[in-house]
């Protein structure tokens, strides 16, 4: 999957329409394969072994789960960009627990368990 970081507003408009929506920052939007774009939610960047990995959760799913990419940074026409490469299944459980070490550690910051918000499974 590659990234085309766009903020999404509640028009669907890209970042800057002008629309006077408010847009949401921690939606990154990525086009799987066949060319869909699908929002998917950025919930940690985490560092291990010297690479950058993204945890993300997608944004429209009724069952979301978390999905762990390696960040590979490029260059196309000047503008940097990330693919988003897949992981196995051993190296998404080490940083599975690590993300789940660092969301213990700083708190979600909502008291609510009920409130639905992205950062609940």
């Amino acid at each position: 999957m590659s990234e085309e970081k766009k903020n999404v507003c509640d028009c669907e408009h890209e970042h800057n329409c002008d629309c006077g929506c408010e847009v949401d920052e921690d939606v990154v939007m990525l086009e799987d394969e066949d060319g869909n774009e699908i929002p998917f939610y950025h919930i940690a960047t985490l560092e291990h072994e010297g690479k950058e990995y993204a945890c993300l959760q997608q944004a429209d799913d009724e069952d979301p789960v978390i999905e762990i990419f390696e960040l590979e940074e490029v260059e196309e026409d000047g503008e940097p960009y990330y693919n988003f490469l897949p992981i196995d299944d051993d190296l998404y459980e080490i940083l599975y627990k690590k993300l789940e070490a660092e969301v213990a550690a700083m708190g979600d910051g909502c008291d609510d368990p009920d409130c639905e918000c992205h950062h609940h499974e």
